[in-house]
């Protein structure tokens, strides 16, 4: 009884075979049309390769597996550090799925499509790229680099010219006089304009006592005068400095180290007049 029972079972196991085989073949050829050309390869391998097939689902399972190996594209990932060197420590991703496990230049096979392609460094540092694979393309290499440091120091902006324009130390002088001049005649026409409001309150019969008072103010307004024009030659003066300029020289030429320029303006008040004392001393 129990070898007639094994030999009556024996078929129900071709029986399950034959179905898995059909479900493979049919499997296989919906992935085929929906592109997922992996899937089909592996399906169609199955079935291809099952004893108990039928002769003609498992030929026609070789057939549709040569067709899809053939229409599977590859690709070769490749990572370059800053120098160029070859990076081979890192994890590849594919649409975040894990699509290589550090780097050998072997061919890895892809399904045709838009790919999202992720390297991750062993420093945890991830660098993209985005690639439509073709259907049929073979060794497509998908290659990233890691980019330079950036400098601690901006450069300058470039002129139009393309070199970089230095501004001579006579521009900030002129400029640092025009600044100091309208400070100064900002101060004294405010002292002024006092002294003249109080002396509004007694024009035009002033006693003689007043006289200090309007010699103040004649003094302020002078100085607010004399303030008013060196800031605006001053102003001119940078401005001319500016629009002529030479050019810098490259950073391959050594040109002459240029002087620093200490500039102090101070103003001198007296009864006879008033000015600006300009003290500039390179260091």
């Amino acid at each position: 009884m129990l070898a007639l029972s094994l030999f009556i079972s024996l078929p129900r196991f071709a029986r399950a075979d034959a179905a898995s085989c059909a479900q493979a073949h049919a499997s296989g050829q919906r992935e085929a049309k929906a592109g997922r050309l992996k899937a089909a390869a592996e399906q169609f391998a199955s079935c291809s390769t099952m004893e108990d097939c039928p002769d003609e689902i498992r030929s026609e399972c070789a057939d549709f597996y040569r067709d899809a190996e053939r229409n599977l594209p590859t690709v070769i990932f490749a990572a370059l550090d800053e120098r160029g060197a070859d990076l081979i420590h890192l994890r590849v991703y594919s649409d975040d799925e894990v699509a290589a496990e550090g780097l050998d230049g072997r061919a890895i096979p892809v399904d045709p499509g838009q790919h999202h392609f992720k390297f991750e460094l062993p420093s945890g540092q991830v660098l993209v790229s985005d690639a439509l694979i073709h259907e049929g393309e073979k060794n497509r290499i998908i290659s990233v680099r890691v980019p330079p440091p950036k400098p601690e120091t901006e450069t300058p902006p470039l002129l139009p010219g393309g070199n970089r324009r230095p501004l001579p130390p006579g521009f900030w002088v002129a400029s640092s006089v025009s600044v100091v001049a309208l400070a100064s005649w900002s101060v004294f026409a405010v002292l002024g304009r006092g002294a003249q409001s109080t002396l509004g309150e007694c024009s035009p019969h002033c006693p003689a006592s007043q006289r200090a008072n309007f010699d103040a103010m004649r003094r302020d307004y002078l100085v607010a005068d004399i303030s008013l024009g060196a800031a605006l030659a001053s102003a001119g003066v940078a401005t001319w400095l500016f629009l002529r300029a030479e050019p810098a020289t490259t950073p391959d030429q050594h040109g002459p180290v240029k002087p620093t320029l200490r500039v102090t303006v101070t103003p001198l008040v007296s009864t006879r007049g008033a000015g600006l004392l300009l003290d500039a001393r390179a260091f």
